[in-house]
């Protein structure tokens, strides 16, 4: 009844990004600075590899945007399904239904937590200036 996670077929997984990690644009930039190029393909280089990263900060927008919006449809899910706690009474016989009303609340806090995660994703590193 529960909807998957914690490795669970059907649940999509999203790796942790980490901000602190420098982008391979910017480690070409520091490898241009330090090689010390005096020319005006420098220039040029620079401009390419603005394109790039300007490029590669969208498409990651955008994925991370998708992965929230999963989430928010695997959560939609999860509420439809407890939606069958209205159904239940206290003498409830098949105590594993409660159980299973227990995996499928942690199943929400797990995609917030992972939609939470993609929508920072997507907002990239916050600015200093915020």
């Amino acid at each position: 009844m529960a909807i998957g996670n914690r490795g669970r077929a059907g649940v999509p997984e999203f790796p942790r990004e980490t901000f602190g990690e420098d982008s391979v644009v910017t480690r070409v930039r520091r490898g241009l600075a330090e090689a010390g190029l005096d020319c005006e393909c420098r220039e040029t280089a620079d401009a390419i590899l603005e394109r790039i990263g300007k490029d590669g900060d969208r498409a990651t927008r955008d994925a991370a945007l998708g992965d929230a919006r999963k989430m928010r449809d695997a959560i939609l899910i999860v509420s439809a399904l407890l939606g069958e706690l209205d159904e239940l009474t206290v003498d409830e016989p098949d105590k594993s239904v409660f159980y299973e009303l227990a995996a499928l609340f942690g199943d929400l806090s797990d995609f917030a937590a992972r939609g939470a995660e993609s929508a920072l994703r997507a907002a990239g590193p916050r600015s200093s200036a915020h």
